[in-house]
């Protein structure tokens, strides 16, 4: 099981996403192999732009289990934030908790955001990078 992070998402859901990113999560999707968190559907709702509707996500999102957050998750996530910040890393308090849900239900973060593979050294978070599969920004050749 995967836990699909808002990075993820956006690029899955949009139609200027990462082509690459729409192929792969498919069948995962199809296989039942998803999960999204409460935050994370709050994160994306926090990013529609004005001609996309809330109705329309919730929909696309409806089949897509939904993973519960343990109260007692709060504890891990404030632990993963100091242990990290002891470490140099500043993680925003989303991903801490994001983080805290994808261990407490022991799947795997699918995310396209470096701040989590920079969190695995120090906590216990598994995770696939598919940054890869993000088109490089356009940077121009002229001088």
């Amino acid at each position: 099981m995967y836990l699909v992070d808002t990075s993820v998402w956006i690029h899955a859901l949009r139609p200027s996403g990462s082509p690459a990113i729409q192929t792969l999560l498919k069948p995962l999707i199809t296989n039942e192999e998803t999960a999204i968190t409460e935050w994370i559907l709050l994160e994306l709702m926090t990013g529609l732009r004005t001609h996309e509707h809330q109705e329309t996500l919730l929909r696309w999102l409806a089949p897509i289990p939904r993973l519960s957050f343990d109260l007692t998750w709060w504890e891990a996530a404030w632990s993963y934030a100091a242990r990290l910040r002891k470490r140099g890393i500043s993680p925003s308090a989303a991903d801490c908790l994001i983080a805290a849900v994808a261990i407490g239900h022991e799947v795997t973060l699918l995310h396209c955001d470096a701040d989590f593979e920079a969190m695995t050294p120090a906590i216990p978070l598994r995770t696939q990078d598919w940054t890869v599969h993000v088109k490089p920004p356009f940077v121009s050749r002229r001088s």
